[in-house]
């Protein structure tokens, strides 16, 4: 079951902040990737542990004993290692696009990538059932570590904070960068209005970014203020 229309998420100050949910086919061709690697990295160990066991079969026990460590340590290391190193995305989800995040939209924590993949072993089993339930595609691992899979924007389309608020967070920045996104589609009063209401975020948070900017129109004193540039 595809789900064709964005889920919105409410950020900071209420503002909607569209994510692009992956469904299920997507999820599950980019795992189908995922897991012919990590088939092939299996392969490769139990060869390993063939030509141990024949050249030492003294410690065979040994050698079987590392071998399901070792199993282990592929199937979880590889995706735990894959999405924390490069901002959520394994061989699988970057061959279609796909993209972990936090519930918010913002990067999704190393803590929460070792939480989701904790349990990998039960979602092999229930876990597209559970994406077909769940209005957001979730699994087990998503459910608990609080993220979610999404479809990466076009690279015309990113646009990267330059100077953040103090204590802003990176839900805080999405904001703002989904506000960059969208803008030029919104009507010019409503796009003022969502724009006014990141000034006074700004304002409140960290005074010193607006000094130089006064005087502009709320879109373009928010965009001079955090330097907002295309990727």
């Amino acid at each position: 079951m595809e789900q064709a229309e964005h889920e919105t998420v409410l950020a900071l100050d209420n503002l909607p902040l569209a994510l692009p949910i992956a469904g299920v086919g997507p999820r599950l061709i980019a795992g189908a990737v995922d897991y012919a690697v990590v088939g092939a990295l299996g392969l490769a160990l139990v060869v390993a542990g063939l030509f141990l066991i024949a050249a030492m079969p003294a410690r065979s026990a040994w050698v079987i004993a590392a071998l399901i460590l070792g199993f282990f340590l592929i199937e979880y290391g590889y995706f735990a290692a894959f999405e924390s190193l490069t901002h959520g995305q394994t061989l699988g989800k970057k061959a279609l696009g796909l993209r972990v995040v936090a519930a918010d939209g913002g990067r999704a924590g190393t803590m929460s990538i070792l939480v989701r993949n904790g349990v990998r072993s039960i979602d092999v089993l229930v876990g597209a059932l559970l994406m077909i339930l769940d209005p957001q595609s979730r699994r087990l691992g998503d459910r608990l570590a609080g993220t979610l899979v999404v479809h990466e924007l076009e690279t015309k389309a990113y646009l990267t904070v330059g100077r953040v608020p103090r204590g802003w967070s990176a839900r805080d920045v999405a904001v703002v960068e989904s506000f960059f996104r969208r803008a030029a589609e919104l009507e010019l009063g409503r796009a003022d209005a969502l724009a006014r209401k990141l000034l006074a975020a700004v304002e409140r948070d960290d005074p010193g970014l607006l000094a130089d900017v006064a005087g502009l129109e709320p879109v373009e004193r928010l965009r001079r203020a955090l330097l907002v540039e295309s990727a």
